[in-house]
């Protein structure tokens, strides 16, 4: 059975580790050349897997429905914060460039 209190502790936990670290890879793939669309694109799908991946380890692979709808959510999660993150830095970047 899927447990909400469980899997919203194990969330808050490996968020606060799992975001510095998809942050790292985002800036990597921008040293190896990929930006913009491409290298927002990838902090998405970096943050769903590893998100899912972490999520997966630490509660076991789900075992009906309801665990799996949480399990791609929460892969949602640090990605779509990793891709709000980057977008926000490059137009603070562009700014203080510009300004």
């Amino acid at each position: 059975m899927f447990d909400v209190s469980t899997f919203i502790q194990a969330a808050l936990t490996n968020t606060v580790i799992l975001l510095p670290v998809i942050m790292a890879l985002v800036t990597l793939y921008g040293k190896f050349g990929a930006s913009g669309k491409l290298q927002l694109a990838l902090s998405l799908v970096t943050g769903f897997v590893l998100g899912m991946a972490i999520m997966a380890a630490d509660l076991g692979l789900p075992t009906n429905y309801a665990g799996w709808v949480a399990l791609v959510i929460y892969g949602l999660i640090p990605g779509l914060v990793a891709s709000g993150v980057y977008e926000t830095g490059k137009g603070i970047a562009t700014r203080a460039t510009a300004g």
